[in-house]
């Protein structure tokens, strides 16, 4: 009696954690009565639709990564093109943010007169 019953809790764990049981079908995804999951290491070469989810970091597929192509200084404004030096990419463009009186030490941080090394109107 006592190995009929360790025998059938075996069977019992062996089918509460197969797939079909907790709802993983394959491939990464749930049951239709589960919350959907992107499937892992999904590239977006294959499935450019794997930029449009919320966890992405960009939109744009540059070879097989999401990136943001209006901040990525190694795809700036478009794939491949990658920021010198001392240069950022705001809004898709190498800017120097140390001289820069619409970029000055920061995207998007404009100065009324000049920049200097980072700081708006700096005497």
């Amino acid at each position: 009696m006592g190995q009929a019953a360790v025998l059938l809790m075996a069977i019992a764990i062996a089918l509460a954690l197969s797939p079909t049981a907790t709802g993983d079908i394959g491939g990464g995804r749930r049951s239709r009565f589960l919350a959907v999951t992107a499937p892992k290491n999904k590239k977006c070469s294959i499935d450019p639709t794997v930029c449009y989810g919320a966890a992405s970091p960009g939109r744009r597929c540059c070879g097989d990564q999401c990136v943001d192509t209006d901040s990525d200084p190694f795809n700036c404004g478009k794939c491949g093109k990658m920021c010198k030096f001392t240069r950022a990419c705001c809004d898709g463009k190498c800017v120097r943010l140390a001289f820069d009186k619409k970029n000055c030490g920061s995207c998007f941080n404009r100065c009324k007169k000049t920049c200097m090394y980072g700081l708006c109107d700096y005497a």
